[in-house]
């Protein structure tokens, strides 16, 4: 065996800490997370280890832990850090800056240029190259280019001093990613009570079949996470709407039409396996179950977007307020009126315009409709959204800020 190609080898085998459990360099890791605690209590003693260990490290950072909150975070947990980042040793970059997120995807380029970045820090003088990246900016249209990334990333990783980590958000993958993503990583990370541990695959049929069932419990994980989500979300509909109702058949009524609307997005999402919708196809579900004789009063403008399984829920519901309130007092009412609904991409994701029109208001409601409490304050507390309504005296105008990845 030549001495080049005992090093490769060597450097293949030799352990190293990931501040997680020991793993050989050349391992491409993964992770599914549901919140930024999980993704902290992952990337802190991840890259912790890769300083303390005289490697150079990157991370690729966005909400719900940005590139801010790994700098505080790290600084508490390691001492010199603001000497290190000074140094290069770690750089933090925003998503946004890194990916080039609203193009085409060079699977090649792109795996290229992160494996290169190994060479320099080599020749730099690191012990080896250690990176993280949250793979929330990701579109549903980039799927399958951003899986041939992956693959080419693990490959190339065989004989480097590397180790890569890369975090997926539960609520943007369904099962089939789940499955897309595990088979393109050498190593996925799974919750043990806790923290993280890693389930490595191995060469044998026994540590296949323990991965295989390691792998199974991280989507047993999941469903229970989606599952709670729904139920939590049920329970808020009726508290709410029970809140808001003057009699038994009111809330039958709203409470009926809220679960619907609720029904019809999930059954969207999950269609043919997938975890993301239209924009547009939300609207029109909504709007078809109304009289041709109002929707030829509504007019819909806008780009192909879709929304991931949370954005989508929670949009969705907000889409069933706005046409309920709009069949009764507003420009879908007997009493005429038009409505128009633009929509548009932004910097930081989704504006959306709801605008009312020829249906003349007499005042300003009396008091804060569900609906209204769901556009205002759940949906800033669940996507991060900015909303501005306002009852104009010919109709209402709903101005929606969503950042989307």
């Amino acid at each position: 065996m030549s001495g080049e190609a005992f090093g490769k080898c060597a450097c293949r085998i030799t352990p190293r800490s990931t501040g997680i459990d020991e793993l050989p360099w050349g391992s491409h890791l993964c992770q599914f997370f549901a919140n930024g605690d999980e993704l902290r209590d992952a990337i802190v003693p991840y890259f912790k280890a890769g300083l303390e260990n005289d490697e150079r490290c990157l991370l690729v950072a966005m909400a719900p832990f940005g590139a801010d909150d790994a700098r505080s975070a790290l600084r508490a947990a390691v001492g010199d850090f603001d000497r290190r980042e000074l140094e290069k040793q770690i750089e933090i970059h925003d998503v946004r800056t890194w990916y080039a997120a609203a193009g085409a995807i060079d699977s090649e380029r792109m795996a290229d240029g992160l494996l290169r970045s190994e060479e320099q820090a080599r020749d730099g003088g690191y012990n080896g190259f250690r990176t993280n990246g949250n793979i929330g900016w990701l579109r549903r249209d980039q799927w399958t280019d951003f899986q041939g990334y992956e693959a080419r990333v693990s490959r190339g990783l065989k004989g480097r001093r590397m180790i890569s980590l890369c975090s997926y958000c539960l609520d943007g993958c369904g099962p089939p990613d789940v499955l897309d993503v595990v088979c393109r990583h050498d190593v996925t990370l799974g919750r043990n009570g806790v923290g993280w541990t890693a389930m490595a695959a191995g060469g044998d049929e026994l540590a296949r079949r323990s991965a295989t069932e390691q792998r199974l419990s991280l989507l047993a994980q999941e469903l229970e996470h989606r599952i709670k989500n729904s139920l939590a979300t049920v329970q808020a509909l009726a508290g709410s709407t029970i809140r808001n109702a003057h009699s038994l058949e009111e809330f039958e009524k709203s409470f009926n039409g809220r679960i619907g609307a609720l029904s019809r997005t999930h059954s969207m999402l999950t269609a043919g396996g997938q975890e993301h919708v239209a924009l547009r196809e939300l609207l029109e579900n909504e709007l078809a179950m109304y009289s041709d004789e109002s929707r030829d009063r509504v007019s819909m403008a806008g780009p192909d977007v879709v929304l991931g399984a949370q954005p989508a829920m929670a949009f969705g519901m907000a889409l069933h307020e706005l046409t309920t309130n709009a069949i009764k007092h507003g420009a879908l009412s007997p009493r005429g009126g038009k409505l128009e609904v633009v929509w548009n991409r932004v910097a930081n994701g989704l504006a959306f315009v709801w605008i009312e029109k020829d249906v003349y208001l007499s005042s300003q409601p009396a008091r804060m409709s569900f609906g209204t409490q769901l556009l205002r304050r759940i949906l800033p507390h669940q996507l991060g959204a900015r909303v501005d309504m306002n009852f104009n005296p010919d109709g209402l105008r709903a101005n929606i800020e969503i950042p989307l990845a």
